[in-house]
Parts: structure tokens; C-alpha cells; sequence
């Protein structure tokens, strides 16, 4: 019991460091701003899908970058030395980031049932339980996929066939479409139900025995994966003794790793031709196909046609749904859903992708091994910022109109906001070169600057004037505003590339100076 206390103290002293805690206060604080502006009735409507999509798998990510930079580091063969077993340390990543999942929801919950104060401790009790209770079996389940992984390129590869069930079938059972005892097959439905149940017991549900059953066999789902956890753990601190481990594409413990596999690339382009272009074009064949890694790059590029399909064949029954069980008109509001899902989702999976990569590279030692290389930093960083932006653009192109929303069909200012919103891609991937140093700090950067991207087109769509005017000095906001549907006003779409041009520049180039300096501190 000492050492998991002394574990848990630990973690919380890293976390905190690498800025996971202030991250969650500061989502904390945001999520709760955005349920005390809207109505009660919206608020009690709105909570329990973000509680259970943000809030509980808070940590998802968070656990397995966590874990693959101990083992970069070498933190996980040195604590392998000490009377700390592997199960005392994944439960002490548990107790964390469940900790802070429930930070969250506590302001959240509380002020989603403002005006009914009887009702408040019934819903702390019952929604935080359901918190937890998803946070766990997310984290286990990420956790044992994660310690399998060489890196956060090859988990995010696998992450959505092992995560997709666990959030689509409880959203569909919680909003009605799916209202049958076999969903709680599923081991997060029954937490989903919890937070729902709290936060508006007058809610349908099922009968307190199959409530009672799922929590039982929620929690065995993360009892099994929490061990197949531990035991990945054990085998990753048995491997990490050897330099590098044997991987697709890589020699064993030879000294030749992936960063060493990534470099013959270029050198067999620079065997082709001298100068950077064709050791770029090593780097592209790299990223596409992958060398000690999964093909991430390769996954992303049918990204946006999977989410435009989605979109299109889920948006008129959703919005269906919204008009006879709640009465809204989600029709109405189509110009935000497409610049939310789509206009700067697409750029921001890409950003992601490419700043992860970028932060991968510099924990691996492949920025080293550029500088005696044809290919300079300084192309190294124009290609990581081209090709996001390109796949950006390309994805746009081809998401818009697939998704079926773009009920104005090309125009001057779908086409700017195309190009504005592409270069938010480049924007996030410098945002997470500039402020982060590695893997765990760099999802850190992703969770603030994607809550930005998220709730721009939010608060664009929702604020009055000249309260929405005040957004301007944000970059994700100009390819918003220039998107027909939105009240761009008198600026038109050419003010508006113009105006997002001179502001996501500017921010660009603050970013890239910083990035500059880092890399050549190296």
C-alpha cells in the first residue's frame, strides 16, 4: 500500500509538470462556462453526451503517451530496478487520471442541474459514479493496447477499432435509437446510463438489476484489461533492456532502430539523386508506408471520406430525432455542424497527425541524424508544414461535399474558407513543435487547442454582436466566418481571406520562430 501511495504521489508530480492537471482544470473550467450559458433544459440535455464523450475518456490518450515516453526515456527500465511492481504502477496511472476525469465533471454536473438544488447530490453521487466507471474501462482498454504499441503512431492506428464501440453504442443507446438490455454488452453503456440517470432521473431506463449486472461487468472488462495492461507493461520493461527491439522493417539489437530506419530511407533517396528533394521524397515514402511504424499517415488520408459518409448518412436521422424527442431544429443550424465536423476537424486530424510525428522524430533522435543528412531542418519543417496542409486541402475538397451540408455548393467563400481552414493544419502542427517537448505535452497542447477549434464555430454561430467580433483575434475563426450560412457581415469572403491571412501569419510565425530555437537547441 506504500509503494501505490508513493506511485500515485509520483504521478500526480508528473502529470502536473507535463501540464495534464492544469489541462483538466482548464477544460474543467471551459465545459463549465459553456453549460452555465446555455438554457437549464438545454444544459440538462447537453451534459450527459459531454461528460461522457470529453470528460470520461479525458485521459485516454494521456495514459499511453504517458507509458511510451517512460520507455523512451528509459523510465520504465529504471523503475523496473526498484521494489515497484508494474501493477502498482498502472493502477497508479489509474487513480490519476480517473482523479482528474472526475475534477471535471463535478463543476460540470453541478451547474447542468442549477434550479434544482434537492436533485444535486443525487446527481453528483450517481453521474460522478458513471464518470468513473467509463473513465476506467476507456483507460484499461487504451492502457492494454497501448503497452503493445513501439509507438503513439502504431496505437492511434489501432485505437479505433478497439475505442468505436465502446462510445458509439452507448450514444445510441442514451439517445433512444438503440433501447435494448444487449446493449449493455458493451461494458461503457452502463456508465453512460449512470451519468444520464443523474443528472435527470425522470429519464427512461432499464430495470435496477441489468443496471447492477452492467456495473458488474464493467467492472470485470477493466479488471481483464488492466491485467493484459500489467502485462504488456512487464514485457515492454523486459524489452526496453535491449536498445532497440526488433520491428517491422529494423534489424534486432544491433543498434539499428526505427529513428536508424527512418535515415536509410533518406539515404537510399540521396542514393538517387543528390539534394534535399529527393530525401524528402524519402520522408514521404517513410511517412506513407511507414519504417518501424504503422502507416498513420496512410489510415489518415481516407480519414475525411469515412467521417464525410458518416456525417451524411447520420445527419437527417439525428436531426430527426432532435426535432420529435426534444424539439430542436438541428436543419437550421447545418452551417455550424459543417464547420465543427468538418471544416476544421479535417485540418486538425492532420495538424495532429504531423505534429505528433514531428514531436516523435524529435524524442527518437531523427533530428540528429538529419544534420548529417541532405535534407536540413529547415526542409525537414517546410515539408512536415506542406504536406498537412496539402492532405488538408485535398481532404477538404473531397469532405465538403461528400458530407452533404454544403447546401450552397461551391462559392467564393466556401472556397476561402477552404484555404484558410487548410492552414490550420500547419498552425497546430507549429503550436505542438513551439510549446511542447514531448509526446505527453504535445497531447496537451492538442486538448487546448482543440477545445479552441471546437467552440469557435460554436460561439460564432451562437454570440450576438460585437460579442462574436471579439473571436476575430483567434485564426480558426476566419475560415469560419467566411463559410456561407455564417453572418460574415460587410467583410465578404475576400476581407475574410485577407483578414485570416494576416492573423494565422502572424500566429505562424510567432509559433515558427519558437520552433526554430527548439530544434536547434538539439
Amino acid at each position: 500500500m506504500r509503494r501505490l501511495s508513493a506511485a500515485t504521489a509520483l504521478e500526480w508530480r508528473v502529470e502536473r509538470r507535463y501540464g495534464v492537471v492544469p489541462v483538466a482544470v482548464g477544460l474543467g473550467v471551459v465545459w463549465t462556462l459553456v453549460l452555465f450559458a446555455v438554457p437549464e433544459g438545454a444544459a440538462r440535455v447537453v451534459a450527459p453526451y459531454l461528460l461522457f464523450v470529453d470528460t470520461a475518456g479525458f485521459g485516454a490518450l494521456f495514459v499511453v503517451a504517458l507509458l511510451l515516453f517512460e520507455r523512451t526515456e528509459g523510465a520504465r527500465r529504471a523503475l523496473a530496478a526498484t521494489p515497484l511492481r508494474a501493477a502498482e504502477a498502472v493502477a497508479a496511472k489509474l487513480t490519476v487520471l480517473t482523479a482528474l476525469s472526475l475534477l471535471i465533471a463535478v463543476p460540470m454536473v453541478a451547474v447542468s442541474v442549477r434550479g434544482r438544488p434537492a436533485d444535486t447530490a443525487w446527481a453528483l453521487g450517481v453521474s460522478l459514479s458513471g464518470v468513473a466507471l467509463t473513465s476506467l474501462v476507456l483507460l484499461t482498454v487504451c492502457l492494454a493496447a497501448g503497452a503493445r504499441a513501439r509507438d503513439l503512431s502504431g496505437f492511434l492506428v489501432a485505437l479505433p477499432p478497439a475505442v468505436a464501440p465502446l462510445i458509439l453504442v452507448p450514444l445510441l443507446h442514451v439517445s433512444g435509437a438503440v433501447a435494448h438490455p444487449l446493449a449493455y454488452l458493451v461494458p461503457t453503456t452502463v456508465g453512460a446510463d449512470l451519468i444520464r440517470w443523474g443528472i435527470d432521473p425522470r429519464s427512461p431506463g432499464q430495470e435496477p438489476l441489468v443496471v447492477a449486472a452492467g456495473v458488474l461487468y464493467a467492472l470485470v472488462w477493466a479488471v481483464a484489461a488492466a491485467e493484459v495492461a500489467r502485462r504488456g507493461v512487464e514485457r515492454g520493461e523486459e524489452g526496453s533492456c535491449v536498445p532497440w527491439r526488433r520491428t517491422t522493417g529494423t534489424r534486432g539489437p544491433s543498434g539499428r532502430g526505427p529513428a536508424v530506419g527512418r535515415a536509410r530511407a533518406v539515404g537510399r533517396a540521396r542514393a538517387a539523386g543528390r539534394g534535399a528533394l529527393p530525401a524528402v521524397a524519402g520522408f514521404v515514402r517513410v511517412d506513407l508506408l511507414g519504417t518501424g511504424r504503422g502507416p498513420l499517415m496512410l489510415v489518415m488520408l481516407v480519414a475525411p471520406v469515412l467521417l464525410a459518409l458518416l456525417i451524411r448518412l447520420a445527419f437527417p436521422p439525428v436531426a430527426d430525432f432532435l426535432a420529435d424527442s426534444h424539439g430542436f431544429d438541428l436543419v437550421a443550424h447545418t452551417p455550424a455542424v459543417l464547420a465543427a465536423l468538418v471544416l476544421l476537424h479535417v485540418p486538425m486530424m492532420f495538424g495532429v497527425v504531423g505534429g505528433l510525428r514531428a514531436v516523435e522524430d524529435r524524442d527518437e533522435g531523427v533530428l540528429l541524424v538529419l544534420r548529417v543528412s541532405p535534407l536540413s531542418l529547415r526542409a525537414y519543417l517546410a515539408y512536415r508544414l506542406a504536406a498537412v496542409t496539402a492532405a488538408s486541402l485535398v481532404g477538404l475538397a473531397v469532405a465538403l461535399p461528400l458530407s452533404g451540408l454544403m447546401a450552397a455548393g461551391w462559392s467564393a467563400g466556401t472556397v476561402v474558407a477552404l484555404i484558410l481552414a487548410a492552414a490550420q493544419s500547419a498552425l497546430l502542427l507549429a503550436g505542438m513543435t513551439a510549446l511542447a517537448a514531448n509526446k505527453v505535452e504535445a497531447l496537451v497542447v492538442v486538448k487546448g487547442l482543440g477545445a479552441v477549434m471546437v467552440l469557435v464555430p460554436v460561439a460564432l454561430w451562437a454570440l450576438p454582436q460585437p460579442w462574436a467580433s471579439a473571436l476575430l483575434v483567434l485564426p480558426p475563426a476566419w475560415p469560419v466566418l467566411a463559410l456561407p450560412g455564417y453572418a460574415s457581415g460587410p467583410l465578404g469572403p475576400w476581407w475574410c481571406l485577407a483578414g485570416g491571412a494576416v492573423v494565422t501569419a502572424a500566429a505562424s510565425a510567432v509559433l515558427l520562430r519558437r520552433t526554430w530555437r527548439s530544434l536547434h537547441a538539439l
